[in-house]
């Protein structure tokens, strides 16, 4: 493979003077200027330096050189412009929110990218009893080398979801009805998470009680198509159509006046047009805890279910458990303290073919400290530290991380 040449320095200076002319404007307008959850419009600048250890996610029984690397490491800068919008019009609420985010390798400069992301919705109301939500929404991010390995390659993931959702109330009893449409685009050939779109329908019932909690059931409808494949490819069962279809309960319950539960429990039927060896169903849902445990401590929790294609010779999908643990301390006035722990642990499971990494399975713990300090109100800075751990059954999937941040941003 091709070594791309790492960037001159003085090629490096066009890019830094532009950061820096990207937040003077910030500096000389931060002490007189602070952005209200209620204006309606709001504009953030932000500028993020980050350095990882290990931006490939490569094992530590791999030489970087076999797979075309100079290093692991890599340096970053991240450069966002931010814009947010919110008007209401009578019974009516517009908002428009929209982000370029410039990431900048400093090394591996073929992988800079400028990410265009926004999200516009109508909150519509015909009668305050009869209302919904109206939304179209873009992300644009760089696939994660945890899963992608065309470590020579920029591969851009780009998520599309356009949604429309109604509500009516007749008395505690609400009628749901809902239609949305998300598309998937990568960049480069991904055969593990394809190119795909799935067009989904739903309705249900939601009883809210005199407590403020509230118990909903859902059922919805999907199809799905892999648009790239006009025809399935057979040598390795790669279907080009699918039906997906689920139901799940769900219960929000603010149990006293400092604390909520959320809780989601479904079950999930991924069906295939040709090929039955990649259908797959089970169980899903969440369970999360918000607890104010006094004016400056919190505490969030919470446990996760997914199942999600993931097609190789050895799996179809995975099914991923996940639980999380995160507290943070008010300090003082101007500083806050954000702890986080997750582990996960993923099963590859419905496989085709006997491979050497059949029955494969993943333990990931992720931990993570930030700082973040507001010496005024439109100014924050924050400082973060986060590890990656993961290990595996499998030879050749396991690797640790650890990257730094340092984060200014600046709101209007």
């Amino acid at each position: 493979m091709q070594k791309k040449p790492a960037p001159a320095r003085s090629a490096l200076l066009p890019s830094r003077r532009r950061h820096g002319l990207l937040l003077l404007p910030a500096l000389l307008l931060a002490g007189t200027a602070g952005a209200d959850a209620f204006d309606t419009l709001n504009l953030t600048l932000s500028d993020t330096v980050m350095h990882d250890n290990n931006l490939f996610r490569l094992s530590s029984s791999v030489d970087p050189a076999a797979v075309g690397l100079k290093q692991k490491s890599e340096n970053i800068n991240v450069s966002t412009v931010a814009l947010k919008l919110a008007k209401n019009v009578s019974l009516q609420r517009f908002e428009l929110e929209g982000s370029l985010v410039d990431y900048r390798y400093q090394t591996f400069d073929y992988l800079s990218y400028t990410a265009s992301n926004y999200t516009a919705a109508w909150n519509w109301s015909l009668t305050p009893r009869f209302h919904g939500r109206l939304s179209d929404s873009r992300t644009q991010s760089l696939n994660s080398f945890a899963d992608y390995t065309g470590y020579n390659n920029r591969n851009l993931r780009t998520d599309d979801v356009k949604r429309f959702d109604g509500i009516f109330e007749f008395g505690p009893w609400h009628l749901l009805a809902g239609a949305a449409e998300s598309k998937r685009t990568n960049s480069q050939t991904f055969l593990a998470d394809g190119d795909n779109t799935l067009t989904t329908v739903e309705g249900g019932l939601r009883r809210v009680f005199s407590s403020g909690a509230a118990l909903s059931a859902l059922s919805r409808r999907g199809s799905g198509d892999y648009f790239k494949r006009e025809q399935p490819i057979a040598s390795g069962l790669y279907d080009n159509g699918f039906e997906q279809n689920e139901k799940e309960l769900r219960l929000d319950w603010p149990f006293t006046g400092k604390s909520r539960l959320s809780a989601r429990v479904g079950r999930l039927e991924r069906q295939h047009d040709h090929y039955a060896e990649r259908d797959y169903a089970g169980t899903v849902g969440n369970v999360s805890l918000d607890w104010n445990i006094s004016g400056k401590t919190q505490l969030s929790a919470g446990f996760t279910r997914e199942l999600a294609s993931f097609q190789t010779l050895y799996s179809s999908y995975s099914q991923t458990d996940r639980l999380l643990v995160a507290p943070q301390w008010k300090i003082g006035a101007k500083t806050n303290l954000r702890l986080r722990y997750e582990y996960s642990r993923r099963d590859y499971l419905g496989a085709i073919a006997a491979t050497p990494a059949n029955d494969r399975n993943d333990t990931l713990r992720q931990a993570s400290i930030a700082l973040e300090w507001t010496p005024i109100k439109s100014v924050l800075l924050v400082a973060s530290l986060q590890g990656d751990k993961r290990a595996s059954n499998v030879s050749g999937f396991d690797y640790n991380s650890t990257s730094a941040n340092l984060t200014a941003q600046f709101s209007f």
